[in-house]
């Protein structure tokens, strides 16, 4: 793996923790029985965090598919493969 590989999924794992990091303080909030409002705020800032590392992915595969029809891989099996990325991210988001 590449350091800028490495460098991006050091990026990626830093944000999942954050974001389990959210959801442990959200299951908190809940069993304190906070208010339903500031549940829903953090809800939706970890929603908007998970929304944020499927971009990331979605743009990282992207580069990946054209850095490989670029080298002479066979363009319909990239093609494949980003339509399965891209309707995963639409299903997400």
């Amino acid at each position: 793996m590449s350091h800028t590989n490495d460098h991006r999924q050091d990026a990626l794992i830093k944000r999942l923790n954050r974001i389990e990091g959210q959801i442990k303080g959200i299951k908190k909030m809940v069993l304190d029985e906070k208010e339903t409002a500031e549940i829903m705020i953090q809800l939706n800032a970890s929603r908007a965090a998970l929304q944020k590392i499927s971009q990331i992915l979605l743009e990282a595969q992207a580069d990946h598919s054209l850095m490989h029809v670029n080298e002479g891989k066979d363009l319909e099996k990239e093609m494949s493969t980003l339509r399965r990325v891209i309707t995963q991210y639409n299903k997400l988001n």
